[in-house]
């Protein structure tokens, strides 16, 4: 119960003792203090993205200020709570923040999982029906033909032609009702996923990041490109992936430091952050001076159009220190998203694109589709 006054403050006059010993009293107290405002400024590090609409950083900036309440008192002006100079805290109010934020946090993830939920049982059925609906529509296939087929046996020539007339008419409405109910379930489909597809882009905000260029790394990188595929095959929209690297950048930090080598990773960083700006959009640094980006709902035909302006910007890189004004290059390998790829296959084509630029003498951009789409070209 002494502990438990410690937090909540002691009756006026009451003395602070701790097994007679106020030392012991106040280490033990000190540390479950910091234990407290630990743990909610992980609270705040390790956020749901519960308001998608607000900043994230504005709830991790109300947890740094009610964690530094808790551990000595702090002001906490997000919830107009000034610094106390008696040692008291307004306990109540740190309590409630955790608990609705709690509440929150559980009503959105159970909310979620029932979206996920229903979308998978969307496609169960919708599979379903499809195979249904192929049955319906080779049973009225089979029955037109058998009209067709007892006309021919009769050998009656304008009966023929009247069977035949009457098959094509059968056969054609029942395709194109066919199409119809394809066309709005895929209609209804699409909906859902776009839905799934936003909480899927929240989340990537959450990824952690590059600390140099602040670009998403590689483990966001592989996260993000096995969700794109995922989506590729429910959606069939297209996907390209790009890779690009820095021409001769072991000369630029032989030459002139590895603060300039840093400074040029960045610059590049915000060019690509500046050139790909969509909000399903992916910009990575894969490893060393080499970014990887994720163009959803993007062909490369059209991706094209973006790779070049981004050579164009990049070109325009000073690098520190050069005294002939030394600027910096890139190249860029690019390719689509194929029926048949896997991650590997994906990003290996797109990295023999870029050996390609490389290899035609650097400051270059090359597209390598995958051979079934180059045929149909």
């Amino acid at each position: 119960m002494r502990l438990v006054s410690r937090f909540i403050g002691n009756k006026t006059g009451e003395a602070d003792e701790f097994d007679g010993t106020k030392r012991s009293y106040s280490s033990l107290a000190d540390g479950a203090l910091d234990t407290l405002g630990s743990v909610i400024r992980i609270m705040g590090d390790e956020a749901f993205p519960i308001d998608q609409e607000v900043d994230p950083s504005i709830f991790h900036m109300k947890c740094s200020q009610f964690a530094g309440h808790v551990e000595n008192g702090a002001a906490v002006p997000a919830f107009d709570i000034p610094q106390t100079t008696d040692g008291s805290r307004e306990w109540s109010q740190v309590r409630r923040f955790f608990v609705d934020r709690r509440r929150a946090e559980k009503t959105f993830v159970t909310e979620r999982l029932h979206d996920y939920r229903e979308v998978v049982e969307d496609l169960i059925v919708g599979l379903r029906q499809i195979g249904e609906r192929d049955e319906n529509t080779e049973s009225h296939v089979r029955v037109s033909l058998k009209i067709v087929e007892d006309a021919v046996s009769n050998g009656d020539l304008p009966d023929i032609k009247a069977a035949l007339s009457l098959a094509v008419q059968q056969v054609t409405e029942t395709f194109v009702e066919q199409k119809k109910a394809y066309e709005a379930q895929l209609g209804e489909l699409n909906s859902r996923m776009s839905n799934l597809r936003q909480d899927l882009v929240a989340a990537r905000e959450e990824m952690k990041r590059d600390p140099l260029t602040d670009a998403y790394n590689r483990g966001a990188f592989d996260t993000a490109i096995e969700q794109s595929l995922n989506l590729h095959f429910v959606l069939n929209q297209p996907v390209t992936v790009v890779m690009v690297d820095l021409d001769n950048f072991k000369h630029v930090n032989d030459n002139f430091g590895h603060a300039a080598g840093d400074q040029a990773l960045r610059a590049v960083g915000e060019c690509l952050e500046r050139t790909f700006i969509r909000k399903g959009d992916l910009v990575a640094r894969y490893g060393g001076d080499e970014f990887a980006m994720i163009l959803n709902d993007t062909s490369a035909q059209n991706a094209t159009r973006l790779i070049e302006r981004f050579l164009e910007l990049a070109g325009n890189i000073r690098i520190a220190d050069s005294a002939d004004g030394a600027v910096v290059s890139c190249s860029a390998g690019y390719t689509e998203v194929h029926s048949s790829d896997s991650v590997e296959t994906l990003v290996k084509r797109a990295d023999r694109a870029l050996y390609q630029a490389k290899a035609a003498g650097r400051n270059a951009a090359r597209l390598l589709l995958h051979p079934d789409d180059e045929a149909a070209r």
